[in-house]
C-alpha cells in the first residue's frame, strides 16, 4: 500500500504535474522497463499497457486529496497537492522512499501521451517475449495511427529505456 502511494508521489515530485491519464500510465510503465521499481500489474488494452492498480491509486490520491485531478479539455490532469508533498516527505522518514530516476521521469513527462502509447506498447512487446524486429511489427501492426513514431519509439527506448534497465 506505502510501497505503491510512495511511487506514484515520487513521480509527482518531480515534475508536479502530469496532462493525461493515459500518459501518467505509459510513464510508470516505462519507469518500470527502465529498472524503477513500480508496483504495478500491467495488462494490454487499447492504448497500450494499462494497470488498474494504478488507476485506483490515482483515484485514491486524488480523493484524499494528495493529488488534485482536474479536467481541462477533456483531458485529466493531476497535480500534487501541498498535502501531498507533506505526505510523501512523511513516509519518506518512516522508510518508504522510493527511489526514482528523476532525470527519466522529466524526460518522460515532455513526450506527448501518443509517443508514449508506442514506445510503450514496444516495451511490452519486448518483454511479453518478443524479439526487436517481432516486437517493431506487432507495435506497427497494433498502432497503425501512431506508424509515424515507430523509428524514434525504439530509438528513444534503446538509448533512454534500455540502459537504465541494466
Amino acid at each position: 500500500m506505502f510501497e505503491a502511494t510512495s511511487s506514484v508521489l515520487s513521480i509527482f515530485a518531480v515534475v508536479g504535474k502530469v496532462q493525461g491519464r493515459k500518459k501518467i500510465q505509459k510513464m510508470v510503465h516505462l519507469l518500470d522497463a527502465a529498472g524503477n521499481r513500480m508496483p504495478f500489474k500491467y495488462e494490454y488494452h487499447h492504448y497500450g499497457p494499462y494497470s488498474a492498480e494504478l488507476q485506483a491509486e490515482l483515484n485514491d490520491l486524488s480523493q484524499k486529496n494528495l493529488l488534485h485531478e482536474d479536467i481541462q479539455d477533456e483531458t485529466y490532469v493531476y497535480e500534487i497537492t501541498d498535502k501531498g508533498r507533506e505526505y510523501k516527505a512523511k513516509l519518506d522518514r518512516l522508510g518508504f522512499e522510493v527511489s526514482i530516476d528523476a532525470e527519466l521521469v522529466k524526460s518522460l513527462a515532455k513526450k506527448s501521451s501518443q509517443f508514449l502509447e508506442m514506445v510503450s506498447t514496444y516495451a511490452f512487446l519486448l518483454n511479453s517475449g518478443l524479439k526487436p524486429q517481432e516486437a517493431r511489427e506487432k507495435a506497427l501492426e497494433l498502432k497503425f495511427h501512431l506508424k509515424d513514431y515507430i523509428d524514434s519509439a525504439i530509438d528513444f527506448y534503446n538509448r533512454t529505456i534500455v540502459p537504465r534497465s541494466n
